[in-house]
């Protein structure tokens, strides 16, 4: 089918447009509720005298109910729609951080922490991704590049207003208002889902080899989600400790929420621009690509005390790592039956929280034992190597795949 014909053919409407903003601002505040363990590093440390690899653990257990509560989510999106999910997801998320504001003890933090990870961001992440595909075909692949930059976003925005509130009032009033504005936010933006009108995805026969794997979802799936874990201890790292790297080196107050702010602004137009590419090569090759960009960064962010250079690096890493999860979605979706989207996409997003939690944590574990984040990064740069080294053993299985098929 040619591309006139597969224009002609989509089923794809106006109103997706309107799925595709909801998603974008409703990942961006589900995210950015996860990482403001990030902002708290400091204040909990000084305040309770917390190591840092402890502190950090609330991320891992946010990850860890991402995780599990992906799978959950997202195999009931699949039955009875994604609305009435990501409602109960956004009230648990604000009430989560208003929560947060009342305690004194680490374990309460973790059980809460685990609570906005799988009862809060899981209930919003994979039903909207898997909706926000459901309402697209040829412009799938652009439509998730939109909708994963709002985490980018969030990463960036929801800890700079963190640390801004922190400003002006305590660590504990400042996380009491931002769950509040969790609430008022996402209750009503969330009215506007609705179910796509029959299945975009199902409506036009994909046209690009890249976008027919020839081989078995049970196998290209356990791939896929082997090498999200190790992309994503590879961002974790980063992404959870780069706040604190960068207030230590900088001689304004804030410069490591900048630094972050940085990373994950130029990650919107990274998944964008990825989601783009990936509509034209296949969401494989350009995971591959952005995982080689995200690799070859992360480790010289410990190679350099000058904030000119650390803020040039986190442009660079932006772009590179804000791709990889949108292009490891797409791949999913393209090498899974759409009737099961929500539970593959939930698989191999499981794995990557996997990884994101287990990155977090160690970052701050190799940081209390050797007293700075080189070791650390350069174990992100290892689990980069091994993302790298499946993704690219995939690619060539699903080669083999395509020339078998090519003679059948």
């Amino acid at each position: 089918m040619t591309e006139t014909e597969r224009k002609a053919a989509s089923n794809e409407q106006p109103y997706g447009w309107i799925i595709v903003f909801v998603g974008l601002a409703s990942l961006a505040l589900g995210f950015g509720a996860n990482v403001t363990v990030s902002v708290l590093i400091e204040p909990l440390e000084k305040e309770f005298g917390w190591l840092r690899a402890d502190i950090s653990m609330a991320y891992t257990m946010a990850a860890a109910g991402a995780a599990t509560g992906g799978l959950l989510w997202g195999s009931l999106s699949d039955r009875f729609g994604a609305k009435r999910i990501a409602l109960f997801g956004a009230t648990t998320l604000g009430v989560s951080l208003m929560l947060v504001s009342h305690q004194s003890d680490l374990t309460a933090i973790y059980t809460i922490y685990a609570a906005i990870g799988g009862l809060g961001f899981a209930c919003l992440f994979t039903p909207l991704l898997a909706l926000g595909s459901n309402w697209f075909d040829r412009r799938r692949g652009l439509a998730l590049g939109l909708i994963t930059a709002g985490g980018a976003l969030g990463q960036g925005i929801v800890p700079f207003v963190l640390r801004t509130l922190m400003e002006h009032m305590d660590w504990r009033e400042a996380m009491f208002l931002l769950g509040g504005g969790y609430l008022l936010i996402l209750l009503p933006l969330l009215m506007l889902l609705r179910p796509a009108p029959g299945t975009a995805a199902q409506a036009v026969p994909m046209a690009r080899p890249a976008q027919q794997w020839h081989i078995p979802a049970r196998i290209s799936l356990p791939w896929l989600a082997s090498a999200g874990v190790f992309c994503c201890i590879c961002m974790a790292v980063p992404i959870m400790h780069l706040v604190p790297l960068g207030n230590a080196v900088s001689t304004t107050p804030g410069g490591g929420t900048q630094l972050l702010m940085t990373v994950m602004i130029c990650g919107v137009a990274g998944r964008i621009m990825f989601g783009t590419i990936a509509d034209r090569i296949g969401g494989l090759r350009a995971y591959m690509i952005g995982s080689l960009v995200q690799t070859s960064i992360v480790f010289w962010f410990t190679q350099t005390e000058l904030m000119p250079a650390l803020f040039t690096l986190a442009v660079l890493f932006g772009f590179g790592f804000s791709g990889v999860m949108t292009c490891l979605i797409i791949a999913t979706r393209e090498a899974a039956p759409p009737k099961s989207a929500g539970l593959s996409v939930a698989i191999v997003t499981a794995a990557g929280w996997a990884g994101m939690g287990i990155g977090g944590y160690l970052g701050g574990y190799f940081y209390d034992l050797t007293g700075d984040y080189v070791t650390s990064y350069g174990v992100a740069v290892l689990a980069g190597v091994v993302n790298l080294a499946i993704a690219s053993s995939l690619y060539t299985y699903r080669q083999r795949g395509f020339a078998t098929a090519a003679l059948a």
